[in-house]
């Protein structure tokens, strides 16, 4: 049986607003909560972050809240997820996740999971405009095998970067909608990705008096967009 880990890339030198994935959302910094948000089913995860100074303290936060991490190149995210990808079997699956889009949660994960098994492909990623999810909701899915070979294509500094970008190119994939996760309202042009500082504002206010904001459901959370 395939084994499945979340990978979860966070740093702290972001440009536009710098030290984002620290700075806290009903006092939980937003690193935390979505790498337990990401877990609250028993999923795997691991952070994938950098080995440079400036992500020192996010490090001491993360074996502070016992949270899995891996630390290798600043610049080349890319690298990050092959090694450990390379430490999984060929059929195993490997979710990307980014620590700046605290709404997806376990559910959501393994909805994603078991219909990545269905489709029969080796890469699959959420559409949210397909899904009328507001923008921040993106999970990415493909078996370790997939990101492997990739590894030993010449990667350009954008492929580097941007983790699954050679992956998706010039590829087809079906069934791209699940049924269960699309919403009746088109929330998608709103945004709940953690760029700049009014985005932080917005998702504090989202979460804003929930009792439970690494337990409460993506499903409910959304209500609370409406």
């Amino acid at each position: 049986m395939s084994k499945s880990i979340i990978i979860l890339q966070a740093r702290t030198s972001s440009k536009r607003l710098p030290g984002k994935v620290l700075k806290k959302i009903n006092g939980i910094p937003l690193v935390v909560l979505c790498a337990k948000r990401l877990q609250n089913r028993g999923d795997n995860l691991i952070v994938a972050t950098s080995n440079e100074k400036s992500d020192d303290k996010l490090v001491k936060v993360l074996i502070n809240e016992k949270i899995n991490y891996f630390r290798g190149d600043l610049k080349n995210v890319f690298s990050r997820y092959l090694t450990i990808s390379k430490k999984y079997n060929n059929n195993d699956l490997i979710l990307r996740a980014t620590a700046d889009n605290p709404l997806p949660d376990g559910n959501l994960v393994d909805t994603v999971i078991k219909h990545f098994k269905s489709i029969r492909n080796d890469y699959f990623g959420i559409d949210h405009t397909l899904h009328n999810l507001p923008h921040g909701i993106s999970l990415e899915i493909f078996y370790a095998k997939k990101i492997i070979k990739t590894g030993k294509m010449v990667l350009s500094a954008d492929d580097k970067e941007h983790v699954t970008l050679k992956m998706y190119k010039n590829i087809k994939i079906p069934n791209l909608l699940i049924k269960s996760i699309k919403i009746k309202n088109n929330l998608s042009n709103v945004n709940y990705s953690v760029d700049e500082k009014k985005d932080l504002l917005k998702v504090r206010k989202l979460f804003k008096k929930v009792k439970n904001p690494i337990k409460i459901s993506l499903k409910k959370l959304l209500k609370r967009t409406i």
